[in-house]
């Protein structure tokens, strides 16, 4: 079996690609990076190095690299494909779609009747559906046809933090990991890769993101923003302190609550995923930089991403929501210089005003309660 994973980063290699090639995939990664695809294709292996009490090491064998702009490999590559992943970033699956789209073309062109699935892996709810529709934008019928009878969209939660952690390595591409992960993937969307090792299979998709996106990403960047408002530089430093670790463990209070009353889930499990969830944050093995977790806040504040939406669900249930109220004041906050994205936000507060901004990059109205909410918490925090 032959997948094609786009994105080489450190989830590329140290998760999806490392599953891929525990279940026997022979692995093709693609990225825009130079220093990656060379350094992929010269040395065709890399070590996952789990950071736990203890450390652990394994080699990921036989994989190779294509340029995102090699059109003519990248051709080849997923005329062959047996399955096609990615970890690029939800903000990248538009233009990826675009390119699948022509790449797909040629291959049911050619007469290939090969079965294929497209999973996106990112850190979005339905991201599969997203790349789905681009892939759709500017297809035909015929093209339509072809692809609901070859190819099968599941979606996915996917769960692992793989940090940017500083340490010897043998190889500049060798990635450090956590020693927990999780693989949903959508079972009834599947056409043929139906036994990845390590992957769950899961008829109802929609609690698995929703929790994955709101105890862990949602809280993670919490942390974040907050941790970066009071000076600090990592995750695990972070947690430690008392006022955090109470927005912390109170977002996910809220959160759990809620969970539990729209897809209910047992409130008992959802607390002992909590309580693990907090214990990965204080892992210090990992030395989580903060910024990795907080970047581009424009995203992670939009709409339908990790803070908003359970800032929503648990004001539409008619329940708690004050220290997730403090994730999403201290996003619009972090005022990290070599974001681009935050500095975006600071420079539309600095021009239009704190109310315009908060109701452009989280899409609440203006006057929606919700809105001065998040306002009196913005000026709480930054008097800290």
């Amino acid at each position: 079996m032959k997948a094609v994973h786009f994105g080489a980063g450190n989830i590329g290699r140290g998760f999806i690609g490392y599953l891929l090639s525990k279940s026997g995939y022979d692995i093709t990664f693609v990225d825009i990076s130079d220093f990656l695809v060379t350094n992929i294709n010269e040395y065709k292996r890399y070590k996952v190095i789990t950071l736990s009490d203890t450390k652990s090491e394994e080699q990921v064998n036989g994989v190779k690299a294509i340029n995102l702009n090699d059109l003519g490999e990248l051709e080849i590559a997923i005329s062959e494909a047996d399955l096609i992943t990615t970890s690029i970033g939800a903000n990248n699956l538009k233009s990826t779609g675009k390119l699948l789209y022509k790449l797909l073309a040629e291959r049911f062109k050619s007469g290939n009747d090969k079965l294929l699935d497209i999973i996106a892996c990112e850190n979005a709810l339905f991201a599969t559906n997203m790349l789905k529709e681009a892939i759709l934008e500017e297809a035909d019928d015929e093209f339509k046809v072809d692809l609901e009878k070859y190819v099968g969209f599941p979606n996915s939660a996917v769960d692992r933090i793989v940090p940017n952690v500083k340490m010897v390595r043998e190889l500049p591409i060798d990635v450090a990991v956590e020693d927990f992960f999780e693989w949903d993937v959508e079972k009834n969307r599947i056409k043929v890769n139906g036994s990845i090792d390590g992957a769950d299979y899961v008829e109802n998709l929609e609690p698995y993101l929703e929790r994955k996106l709101f105890l862990l990403n949602g809280a993670h960047a919490a942390v974040a923003y907050i941790g970066s408002l009071k000076g600090y530089k990592f995750i695990h430093e972070a947690i430690k302190d008392e006022f955090i670790r109470e927005i912390a463990v109170g977002f996910h209070e809220e959160a759990v609550l809620a969970l539990s009353e729209k897809h209910k889930l047992d409130l008992n499990s959802l607390k002992e995923y909590s309580n693990k969830l907090i214990k990965r944050f204080e892992n210090s093995y990992l030395s989580d930089e903060l910024f990795r977790v907080g970047r581009d806040p424009m995203r992670k504040l939009s709409s339908k991403d990790r803070l908003i939406t359970p800032l929503r669900l648990c004001y539409d249930l008619n329940m708690k929501y004050d220290h997730i109220l403090y994730g999403v004041a201290a996003g619009l906050l972090f005022d990290y210089k070599e974001d681009e994205n935050a500095q975006k936000i600071q420079n539309s507060i600095k021009e239009t005003g704190l109310e315009n901004t908060i109701s452009e990059v989280t899409g609440i109205e203006k006057d929606h309660p919700l809105l001065k909410m998040i306002i009196d918490k913005y000026n709480e925090l930054k008097s800290l």
